[in-house]
C-alpha cells in the first residue's frame, strides 16, 4: 500500500522542485532547461514532477509568482509608517532597478524567454494577467495614498501613471538583458521618478 502523502510533505516536495528548477533556469536559461533536466536534478520521478506542475511553463510561472510575492513583501518591509507616497515610489523604483539591472543578465534573459513562450499559451493568460495586476495594483495603491494625503493632485490619471512607471521599469530590465547596457541606478531612479511625477505634485 502506497504511503499517504501529508500536506506538509506535498508542500516540501513542491518547494524542492521549484528550487531545483530555479537553479537550472538560472544556469541553463529557460529554453535550455527541459523537464527531464528537472527530473534528473531533483531526484524526483517524472510522475511526481508532473503531479505538481503540468508543464515547464507552469513551473516557471509559479517561480515568477513566488518571486513577485517575495519582492512585494520585501518592499513593504522597507516602507516605514512615516514614508510619503513619493518616498515609497522611490523605494519601488530603487529596488526594481536594482533587481532588474543588477542581477546576472542570464536571469533577465530567462524571464524574457519565458514571457515570449508564455504569450503563445492561452492557458497561461489568466495567470500572467493576474501577476501583472498584482504589481499594477500595488503601485496604484501608492498613488491613491498620495492623492488622499494631499501629495498629489486629485485630477491625476493614476492608471496611466502606473502603466508608464511599470513599463519604464520593465523596459530598463529589457535593455539591460538584451543590449548589455549598464545603467547608473541612482541617476535613472531619480530621473524616472521626476519625469513620472512632473506636474502631479500638489
Amino acid at each position: 500500500m502506497t504511503p499517504r502523502t501529508t500536506e506538509n510533505q506535498w508542500n516540501e516536495t513542491h518547494q524542492q522542485i521549484m528550487n531545483t528548477a530555479q537553479q537550472l533556469f538560472a544556469t541553463k536559461g529557460y529554453n535550455g532547461t527541459s523537464m527531464n533536466d528537472i527530473v534528473k536534478s531533483s531526484g524526483f520521478s517524472k510522475g511526481a514532477i508532473y503531479s505538481h506542475f503540468e508543464s515547464k511553463e507552469r513551473l516557471f510561472l509559479s517561480l515568477w509568482e513566488r518571486q513577485t510575492a517575495v519582492g512585494i513583501g520585501l518592499l513593504k518591509q522597507r516602507f516605514s509608517p512615516d514614508d510619503t507616497a513619493v518616498e515609497k515610489l522611490l523605494k519601488v523604483a530603487e529596488m526594481t532597478i536594482s533587481s532588474s539591472c543588477g542581477c546576472p543578465r542570464e536571469m533577465c534573459r530567462m524571464q524574457i524567454e519565458f514571457m515570449v513562450a508564455a504569450s503563445r499559451m492561452k492557458s497561461l493568460e489568466p495567470d500572467m494577467q493576474k501577476r501583472y495586476e498584482t504589481i499594477h495594483s500595488f503601485i496604484v495603491e501608492i498613488f491613491e495614498e498620495g492623492v488622499e494625503n494631499g501629495e498629489f493632485k486629485e485630477c491625476i490619471d493614476i492608471e496611466s501613471l502606473t502603466s508608464i512607471l511599470f513599463a519604464a521599469l520593465d523596459g530598463l530590465g529589457f535593455h539591460y538583458a538584451t543590449l548589455g547596457i549598464e545603467f547608473d541606478a541612482k541617476r535613472i531612479k531619480d530621473t524616472l521618478i521626476k519625469v513620472v511625477l512632473e506636474g502631479v505634485l500638489s
